[in-house]
């Protein structure tokens, strides 16, 4: 007899929680779902302790921020610790799980975690926010329904041209979007990259700083861009390639 899909329901949920990705995603956060969950989680698994604590804090909720137990996910971090963890403290009530900013194993840490509540029957639950992935996608007039996304583009000169050579290759013959990121220090570099590589008549979306003020979503040929290419500096971007 197979296992019933409700199983774990009644035991305590992994809540896959969202961060704000700048000033303006407060208004998006700020919901009954958001502040119910949040107000209720007493162990968390973040990126940063000490900037969601100060999150935490900036809300005005009445939570005791010194009485949430927190596990960091920072790039070093004990696997073995991080499975005692959970398996500790889901017998004591809800996790959540936090990364810096947007959706949580959406372009960030996370998916390891969710991955290790469906092994053991633990129901995830996953709250709505802003996702820079989506939000670029769904304003940069490409192909949003068949799409792939690579995560970090590489950081060596030979391998990152390589890279971009193939998934112009790739977009050209599938007519797939093809989604990138980079460390925001990095942005020009890769931009310059971009048009460098691609072919003329290919798109690129730059979606930069979203939900700030300053904030912007563009899209143009490789050609266009060429012509007026943006100075990013250190903000952080999404990269789309498209036809």
């Amino acid at each position: 007899m197979e296992n019933s899909p409700n199983k774990s329901q009644g035991k305590a949920t992994l809540v896959m929680m969202p961060m704000p990705l700048g000033s303006l995603s407060s208004g998006c956060l700020n919901n009954e779902e958001f502040n119910a969950k949040i107000t209720s989680v007493k162990y968390w698994v973040v990126e940063n302790a000490r900037t969601f604590r100060r999150f935490v804090s900036s809300l005005q909720l009445s939570i005791n921020i010194d009485s949430l137990q927190i596990f960091e996910l920072h790039r070093d971090f004990d696997r073995k610790a991080l499975e005692l963890f959970l398996k500790v403290n889901i017998h004591k009530g809800d996790i959540g799980v936090a990364s810096e900013a947007g959706v949580p194993g959406m372009a960030d840490p996370g998916a390891e975690i969710s991955a290790w509540a469906h092994k053991n029957e633990v129901r995830v639950l996953s709250i709505s926010g802003p996702s820079s992935l989506i939000l670029a996608l769904s304003a940069s007039g490409l192909n949003g329904q068949q799409f792939t996304f690579h995560g970090y583009a590489p950081v060596k000169d030979d391998e990152l041209r390589s890279f971009l050579g193939k998934i112009g290759k790739d977009c050209e013959k599938t007519g797939y979007t093809q989604a990138l990121i980079e460390a925001p220090y990095r942005s020009d570099r890769l931009l310059a990259a971009l048009l460098s590589v691609l072919p003329q008549s290919l798109k690129i979306c730059v979606a930069c700083n979203l939900h700030e003020p300053e904030g912007f979503t563009r899209t143009r040929t490789v050609a266009e861009w060429k012509e007026n290419k943006p100075l990013i500096g250190k903000n952080p971007c999404i990269f789309l390639v498209g036809r």
